[in-house]
């Protein structure tokens, strides 16, 4: 495990976390939305790395997203602390269900119980996220994303 120190990200974290997610090949898509539901993690006075949800409390459902880990520190366990501080954040305001979409990740997410799904099973609630309407829309152009859900 790495000696990252975690904490919720603010305002001010918007541009390096934008920077960190577009470097390691995710869309931007509405992080300023949902800033208050991410995480960063911080080394030597740097953010290497951050995740976040979506909440969808009318359908207890979170859309974990934006997993971005420096790539200097990929597989140095900081993944897996950031996907755990996500989903224990959703847990406590009561959202049940885990849904992400992925596309060099896959490996990762099984280690978690996460298992592929398609679109066509992502609870209603979750259906606003411009993520899913973007893969609603053209997902048949994207076959290498993959939808999964925590069971």
């Amino acid at each position: 495990m790495t000696d990252a120190t975690f904490r919720p990200a603010t305002p001010d974290d918007l541009t390096t976390v934008t920077e960190l997610v577009v470097a390691a090949h995710l869309p931007p898509w509405g992080i300023d939305e949902h800033l208050h539901n991410f995480v960063v993690a911080e080394q030597d006075g740097r953010i290497v790395g951050c995740g976040g949800f979506e909440a969808y409390p009318a359908g207890g459902v979170a859309l974990v997203r934006s997993m971005a880990v420096d790539e200097s520190l990929r597989g140095s366990g900081l993944g897996t602390q950031i996907l755990q501080w996500v989903m224990e954040r959703a847990a406590a305001e009561r959202l049940t269900e885990f849904y992400l979409f992925t596309v060099d990740a896959h490996d990762f997410y099984l280690r978690f119980d996460f298992v592929d799904t398609t679109l066509d099973e992502i609870p209603e609630a979750a259906h606003e996220s411009t993520q899913y309407k973007f893969l609603a829309e053209h997902g048949k152009d994207w076959p290498q994303i993959v939808a999964m859900k925590k069971v």
